[in-house]
């Protein structure tokens, strides 16, 4: 299954008529999740299964969708109180710390001549 079929499931959305609005917070929510810190590698989504290699990152993409979706949702806070802290545990993780350890070491820029 595909990340945004898996994320229209979560968000009990049978039709694909607001798909454009679900695959704008899946990409608000990965872009949100690298902006503070957790490792791009692990934000991933497969090109051949339109998935995402990691479940819990998955399950932080869900909770963001849930707290942002539609208008006037009485569980967003606890959504959001929830991605929040899938996104610290990432942060934490030693998944995402030894990520940050394979990434090659930037050239150092040359001395000036």
């Amino acid at each position: 299954m595909t990340l945004l079929a898996d994320i229209r499931t979560a968000l009990r959305v049978t039709t694909d008529l607001l798909d454009s609005e679900a695959q704008t917070l899946i990409s608000a929510a990965l872009y949100d999740m690298e902006r503070v810190g957790v490792n791009p590698a692990l934000l991933v989504v497969d090109e051949e299964t339109g998935d995402l290699g990691n479940a819990f990152v998955k399950n932080a993409v869900m909770a963001y969708c849930k707290a942002q979706f539609g208008y006037d949702v009485s569980e967003a806070q606890r959504f959001d109180d929830s991605y929040r802290r899938i996104v610290c545990d990432l942060l934490n993780s030693s998944q995402n710390i030894a990520a940050m350890d394979d990434e090659p070491e930037p050239e150092p820029e040359p001395e000036g001549e």
